[in-house]
């Protein structure tokens, strides 16, 4: 009898080592497996990289010259009119800025010699009103001395306009 435990206490000892050995490694592969997919669902949900939206564009802020108002008398044949009105230039870069203002009196000469030959029959319409725009443009566009560039006049914006 001794002889018959002996063996089946050994035996039994090989089974119950087998039997751990076998739930380990049953555990061990449903903990990677179950890892595994959980990376898999991870890496599937990620989505990739969007790419960078485009820097928009710096756009610098606009330029203003305000001038001061103009008084003009202008050519009429039915008695004596006049204009007053105001306006700002809108100028590309602070280097036509600086050479207007270093140059205004001129600047100012220009635009009232310009305003005085106008007539009020053409100040009446819009359309009137933007030719003399442009031609204040042109006129202040001219270089103010030779060899100076021209001035970058963008818009002559007008922020007062009466004719009587």
């Amino acid at each position: 009898m001794a002889n018959t435990a002996s063996p089946s206490r050994t035996g039994s000892n090989t089974g119950k080592r087998g039997r751990l050995l076998l739930i380990g490694g049953g555990v061990l592969v449903l903990s990677l497996g179950a890892g595994g997919f959980v990376l898999g669902s991870v890496l599937s949900n990620r989505q990739p990289a969007a790419p960078a939206a485009p820097a928009a564009p710096v756009i610098p802020p606009p330029i203003f010259v305000p001038l001061d108002a103009f008084t003009v008398n202008l050519k009429s044949e039915d008695g004596d009119r006049f204009l007053h009105t105001g306006l700002s230039l809108k100028v590309a870069d602070a280097e036509t800025q600086a050479r207007l203002a270093q140059y205004l009196p001129e600047a100012r000469s220009r635009i009232l010699l310009l305003l005085s030959a106008r007539q009020p029959a053409d100040l009446a319409t819009v359309e009137g009103k933007r030719k003399l725009a442009d031609d204040i443009r042109t006129t202040i566009a001219q270089p103010f001395a030779t060899g100076l560039p021209a001035q970058r006049v963008l818009d002559v914006l007008f922020t007062s306009f009466v004719v009587q």
